[in-house]
């Protein structure tokens, strides 16, 4: 069994960041760190790349953080019970050394999961939680030892890979892709093309299924007016967006959050 202690997703930081903890944490922490940042240990300095995952073992020296105020990442503070004490062995995830993840969107979207899941009410929450967390050290330790991509060897490659951390970390962003095509310095067909044969998608459906992902989980999560929502994930007609979540999800915005609300109260009762 895997529970979580605490749990926060797309955290973002305004001021620099210098977390420092000699002592550690009584439990394990996952930081998937989505910018910048710097990592500390033995009095060693390590500038780190976006996209990074760190994950510190019980009561390991902490010290992590950003030179500059626009520090993201999801974080989960977790225990293994039974016969789970052994898994992170078995999975041979690194402890207390950073390790870049080409795929962090993917495992960014089970944080999000494990941290709606974490507020709710209802009677399965913690093998839900347990569920989730399995999947997501799964798919960690995938990453973690995962054989070079077949695309690895295109010039484009990692470029366009980064391009895709960047639309999934800030759906909100006003993504036009001419433009992101000129960054890279393709014809708009060229860049079309290498976009859904690197990751079997288009970039609009990925802008698009960023966004809903993003709006769904303000909706579980703040009282956020659907009109205000519309504008925060990146959309400048309130119609579009909802016309655009209900073909995503089945449900209008209004009408995802009452759902949401009634399974929780029916979790609670």
């Amino acid at each position: 069994m895997i529970t979580v202690n605490r749990c926060g997703y797309d955290s973002r930081h305004t001021t620099v960041l210098d977390s420092l903890n000699p002592r550690g944490n009584d439990d394990y922490t996952l930081l998937l760190i989505k910018t910048e940042s710097f990592f500390e240990k033995d009095g060693k300095y390590t500038e780190l790349p976006p996209n990074t995952g760190l994950l510190y073992g019980k009561h390991s020296y902490v010290h992590y953080g950003c030179r500059r105020p626009d520090y993201n990442d999801d974080w989960i503070h977790f225990e293994l019970h039974g016969e789970d004490e052994s898994l992170l062995d078995k999975l041979e995830l690194p402890l207390d050394t950073p390790f870049a993840l080409p795929w962090l969107g993917r495992l960014s979207e089970y944080s999000r999961l494990v941290v709606t899941e974490a507020l709710s009410g209802h009677p399965y929450k913690r093998q839900t939680l347990d569920s989730l967390m399995h999947a997501l050290l799964f798919s960690l330790a995938s990453q973690v030892h995962a054989a070079v991509d077949a695309h690895s060897g295109n010039k484009y490659y990692q470029p366009m890979n980064e391009l895709r951390m960047e639309i999934q970390n800030a759906p909100y962003k006003k993504w036009d892709v001419e433009t992101l095509a000129g960054r890279m310095h393709l014809s708009l067909s060229h860049f079309q093309h290498l976009y859904r044969e690197f990751f079997g998608t288009s970039c609009i459906r990925d802008v698009i299924d960023a966004r809903i992902a993003y709006a769904q989980y303000y909706l579980d999560t703040t009282e956020m007016t659907v009109q205000a929502l519309a504008a925060f994930c990146g959309y400048e007609n309130e119609l579009h967006f909802m016309r655009q979540f209900k073909k995503c999800t089945g449900l209008t915005p209004s009408g995802y959050r009452e759902e949401s609300r009634r399974q929780k109260a029916q979790g609670k009762s």
